[in-house]
């Protein structure tokens, strides 16, 4: 009986007492006819292994990559306002993030590292007086912006692509490089994270991958392919190249792991990109073959991949999804509540007032919040229970909150105890933020009054911005003090001529 799912499948008879071949199996790969045939034997047979062409997979359109090199390399990439001002925030913010974190113990630590590798160099890491080489930059200014989880974030792909893409793109960039030049390679590498987001999240997230490490890759991969000026053809061997790169676990939150998986995905982009120009390659299949990133990390869905690729450009992937900035240095998931926090804070005269604390989210946001009693800042950063004491005791987290213990402090560490999470399954889990399932925080006082509140979008995310007042006090805060008309000038920075030399004026801060 021949096969009836998908071209490949046409011509190769199915029969319930086969024992398959694995290049069979290849052939058949992610067939739904043959997961509906219960009595199919499907066993690899001879050395169990096959070749690159035996196993490709005829489930998926043939030429992801190419059609992402080709966007990259080629499309003419021009913001509106609106989507120009949050890139330019964005950016604003990370080199914010970048010179508060480039004093941070793991940011210290890969410092000194970096030293001992030898990899000297003329490239800045932001904050220090330190030089080296390109990916080195690349990858110890993603360190320090992610180091305190204070940079933006975005919503498809799950990931920081502003912590990754800019640090590439400054250790990549030329006294030449103008802020549109920056402009367009970031929006190219937007474009790769947030399309490929679409086509594998939330399974990928939820598998464990850790998409900033892993889209990513490929994504500041993408950005400085478009900097460079590379071919659709380099373009295209960049981002396989940056697929066998892209790797990251979501494990490894509260640990100094994370930040450095940032690191990993900067260097990776830049040092793929330059391999790619020097003409080194890979397979241009590897995201949709059968073993390849598509179906190993993600989803086996061929009409899902088209219908995100499809999407190229129209409209630009930032014009729709925009940048979430974060006002406070925790893991996103945990600002919903926090904003909730804030909402009933000024009802509450007292810590000692709260008899006890029930806290509501999606089980998949609170998956990777696994830090109930927080020992370190680290753990710190992705505790639900210590971020809605804060909210609620202290009414805000900064900096100084985080650079000490306060998740020691007793009446902090008391509401800590009295704080109770109930994960629900959401309605729509391919939604990150679904309006119709908000986070809930219900507060019981002492004297039996209970408070609740309920929000949908954090502070922060494009439907509840921050006010370009919010932003320059956080990167003031983040960057200590620096003059107003330089102030206005980095807010500037897409009018820039030369965006190396604009950061220049601001010295070893940056």
């Amino acid at each position: 009986m021949p096969g009836d799912c998908f071209e490949g499948c046409q011509e190769l008879p199915i029969q319930s007492d086969h024992i398959y071949s694995l290049r069979e199996c290849c052939t058949f790969a992610f067939c739904a006819f043959v997961r509906e045939r219960k009595g199919l034997s499907v066993i690899p047979v001879n050395t169990g292994r096959c070749s690159m062409n035996q196993a490709r997979s005829t489930a998926f359109s043939p030429a992801a990559l190419e059609r992402l090199g080709s966007f990259v390399s080629d499309a003419a990439l021009h913001p509106d306002a609106a989507t120009l001002r949050c890139l330019r925030d964005g950016v604003v913010d990370v080199l914010g993030c970048i010179l508060v974190g480039a004093d941070t113990s793991v940011a210290r630590k890969a410092q000194t590292a970096v030293r001992g590798l030898g990899a000297a160099g003329d490239r800045p890491v932001f904050g220090t007086d330190l030089r080296v080489s390109r990916p080195h930059a690349a990858f110890l200014n993603a360190v320090a912006g992610h180091a305190l989880d204070f940079d933006d974030w975005e919503v498809p792909g799950n990931s920081h692509p502003t912590v990754v893409m800019i640090p590439a793109l400054l250790a990549a960039a030329d006294r030449k490089t103008s802020g549109a030049d920056l402009t367009s390679a970031y929006l190219a590498g937007f474009e790769v994270i947030a399309r490929l987001g679409e086509a594998m999240n939330f399974e990928h997230y939820d598998r464990g991958w850790h998409t900033t490490a892993t889209l990513g890759a490929l994504g500041s991969a993408a950005a400085v392919a478009r900097l460079l000026a590379l071919s659709p053809e380099q373009t295209t061997c960049a981002l396989s190249l940056a697929v066998s790169r892209a790797a990251g676990y979501t494990c490894q939150f509260g640990s100094e792991a994370k930040p450095l998986q940032a690191g990993f995905a900067a260097q990776a982009g830049v040092e793929c990109a330059y391999l790619a120009q020097a003409g080194l390659s890979g397979q241009p299949d590897v995201m949709h073959h059968a073993k390849g990133m598509a179906a190993l990390m993600g989803v086996p869905d061929p009409a899902r991949l088209d219908r995100a690729l499809d999407k190229l450009g129209k409209p630009l992937a930032l014009a729709e999804h925009g940048l979430v900035l974060k006002p406070w240095p925790s893991c996103g998931y945990t600002h919903r509540i926090m904003t909730c926090a804030l909402e009933l804070a000024p009802a509450i005269e007292s810590a000692e007032d709260i008899q006890r604390i029930d806290l509501h989210l999606p089980d998949f946001h609170y998956a990777i919040l696994p830090f109930d009693a927080p020992a370190k800042r680290a753990e710190a950063l992705f505790s639900l229970h210590f971020v809605s004491a804060m909210g609620l005791a202290r009414r805000g987290l900064n900096l100084a909150d985080v650079a000490r213990p306060s998740w020691l402090d007793p009446d902090i560490s008391g509401l800590v105890r009295r704080t109770h999470v109930h994960p629900f399954a959401p309605k729509r889990p391919e939604l990150n933020y679904d309006p119709d399932d908000p986070d809930r925080m219900e507060v019981t006082l002492r004297d039996g009054r209970r408070l609740a509140a309920t929000c949908p979008y954090p502070l922060g995310a494009p439907q509840n911005p921050m006010t370009s007042d919010q932003i320059r006090a956080k990167f003031t805060a983040n960057a200590g003090r620096t003059g107003q008309a330089l102030l206005d000038s980095l807010f500037d920075w897409p009018a820039s001529t030369s965006v190396l030399t604009l950061l220049d004026s601001l010295g070893e801060n940056p």
